[in-house]
């Protein structure tokens, strides 16, 4: 009997403590979840706060987050669209935000006033960890190459910064900006360009395609890949890489797809095509590099006193002897380097190049309005164009805007690495990172204009950036915008044009903003403008072209990295126009 009664008894004082454990349990847990829900609404309630009591030189509000040392950074890697769309408005207006991720902070800099200022703050240059993070995780450096890139705090300006001692021949960013200046400014743009686009003339009349017939290909985007991604490649870089590395392109853009997934730190397991994909890129660049060391000489450059076969242009030539003299590098390093130069060469041109022409084929009254205007631009005899006169084409001009402001998503970088500074009527601490993404400054639904939401800024109309001297709601931005951030610009001087509607981004430096701004602004613009205009010219002079998909959704998948893509392959069929390019 005494057995049977203590068992009980032991299994009730048993039970009783699971119960007063899980009842402990149960408390910690409520307590967690209470601390954070009061945390949150405490960081709630300082970012309103901030918005309504605005000093000069306030550091921008932290942007209230619910996970305690994660902050923001799950929304913004695997939600970006949305959350960056969130936490830049504020009372319908873009403003700059603090972004708690992990246990570091990004400033997201939005608005055309405070967005101005970033391009005009002398002190703000390439952030070093945005930039090592793309190096390792991105293009493959080895962990041994990148101390002297974490350790170049010493500005992309000639003058390094007083308060740096990095050694003359470790300023990575300004010897290797100084390079690209010197490509895509000046007698190097023009060179670059001739080059790549006597390239893409000749892959062009070389097509197997008739002027009797359509021809149907899979995919409009995979056309352009071939024909001005090839051209790109051979124009900068020379014939000897694609020769001895006939899938390079292939691998590209294989690369390309996974980049968005290299920098989200997917391990090898998950993507190992991708790694292989820039395993095989990294091989071919060392490749052409033994081989170019081994044939190239002073008399292989051209009478342009810049190409090669072997190195293709100056500006590799040049940093090749750039790159070796910098602390702890080789090749692996440099083509790592190299390997992020090529990609950013030509994967947002290419598709830039190609949404333009979409658009325009797609919608033939616009086609056909876009040739007339380029009447007389060409020579019939040698089908060489008049850029200058290309690039003062109104409508065009106005499509090529257009087709920036809708498709390019990319974040734009700087840190001021020495002191604070301000921004506008704003405070950014040194070494943050302050970052500026065009999508937010492109959908700004307070700025452009939309012909009372005839045109949202989400599509895509072909006379937006076009001023019509007789209709004060024409042009780019919408008439109630005060005169302090946008003042329109006056027309063209020639008595021929003064009438006539005319194209202009001037005032727009913190709006359109798909190249950046300011010293620091993309080195390869005017070159990826020529390209783009030249691209979608001649195929308007040269063939026909019919869009077959016609609804078109676009990828984003990459956001934050450069320029839209379609998600799905767009079939066309193409023939050459009777009397056109030897047809």
């Amino acid at each position: 009997m005494m057995s049977s009664n203590t068992e009980p008894n032991g299994s009730g004082r048993f039970q009783n403590v699971i119960l007063m454990h899980t009842s402990q349990g149960s408390l910690v847990f409520y307590i967690l979840i209470s601390i954070i829900i009061l945390r949150y609404a405490y960081i709630s309630l300082r970012y309103h706060y901030s918005h309504f009591s605005r000093k000069p030189k306030q550091i921008p509000p932290t942007f209230p987050y619910l996970l305690p040392l994660l902050g923001s950074a799950i929304p913004f890697t695997f939600n970006c669209v949305n959350f960056v769309k969130r936490v830049t408005q504020y009372a319908g207006s873009l403003v700059p935000v603090r972004l708690s991720i992990l246990l570091g902070e990004i400033f997201l800099f939005q608005g055309p006033e405070n967005v101005a200022a970033v391009w005009k703050q002398q002190q703000l240059g390439s952030p070093i960890f945005v930039y090592t993070f793309a190096l390792k995780n991105i293009f493959g450096m080895p962990q041994h190459a990148l101390a002297p890139y974490k350790a170049d705090n010493s500005g992309s300006h000639r003058r390094p910064h007083p308060d740096s001692n990095v050694a003359s021949h470790n300023r990575v960013d300004f010897l290797t900006h100084m390079d690209l200046f010197k490509a895509f400014g000046g007698s190097g743009l023009n060179t670059s360009f001739e080059r790549t686009a006597n390239i893409l003339k000749r892959n062009l009349t070389g097509l197997d395609v008739p002027s009797d017939g359509w021809v149907e290909m899979p995919d409009f985007y995979g056309f352009f890949q071939d024909q001005l991604g090839a051209a790109v490649i051979e124009g900068l870089y020379g014939s000897t890489l694609p020769r001895l590395s006939p899938s390079f392109i292939q691998d590209l853009w294989s690369f390309d797809r996974a980049t968005p997934k290299f920098a989200k730190l997917m391990p090898r397991f998950l993507i190992p095509e991708a790694y292989q994909a820039r395993e095989r890129l990294l091989d071919s660049i060392r490749s052409w590099y033994r081989h170019a060391r081994e044939h190239f000489d002073e008399s292989a450059i051209g009478p342009d006193g810049d190409a090669d076969p072997y190195w293709g242009s100056q500006m590799i030539r040049s940093r090749q002897k750039v790159l070796l003299e910098i602390d702890n590098q080789d090749d692996d390093a440099i083509a790592a380097a190299d390997l992020g130069l090529i990609w950013v060469s030509i994967t947002n041109l290419v598709p830039s190049s190609m949404m333009c022409t979409l658009h325009i084929f797609r919608d033939t009254s616009l086609r056909d309005r876009i040739r007339s205007s380029l009447d007389g631009v060409f020579d019939e005899a040698t089908w060489d164009i008049d850029m200058d006169k290309v690039l003062r084409k109104p409508l065009l001009s106005s499509v090529y805007a257009e087709t920036l402001r809708l498709h390019v998503q990319a974040y734009i970088t700087r840190c001021s690495p020495h002191r604070d500074v301000g921004i506008a009527s704003w405070w950014l601490p040194k070494n943050r990172v302050c970052m500026v993404n065009t999508y937010a400054s492109h959908m700004d639904t307070s700025f452009w204009n939309t012909r009372n939401g005839a045109f949202p800024v989400e599509s895509f109309w072909a006379e937006r950036f076009l001023i019509d001297p007789h209709d004060p709601f024409s042009g780019p931005v919408r008439h109630n915008v005060p005169a302090s951030q946008y003042k329109r610009p006056a027309p063209p001087g020639t008595d021929d044009e003064e009438n006539k509607p005319y194209f202009s981004v001037q005032g727009l430096e913190g709006a359109w903003i798909p190249y950046g701004g300011g010293y620091a602004a993309c080195p390869g613009r005017h070159f990826a403008k020529r390209i783009i205009f030249y691209t979608t010219s001649l195929l308007l002079a040269a063939f026909e072209v019919q869009i077959l998909t016609k609804d078109l959704d676009m990828d984003s998948s990459s956001f934050g990295l450069g320029t839209q893509k379609p998600k799905q392959r767009v079939r066309f069929r193409i023939r050459r126009r009777v009397g056109k390019l030897g047809a």
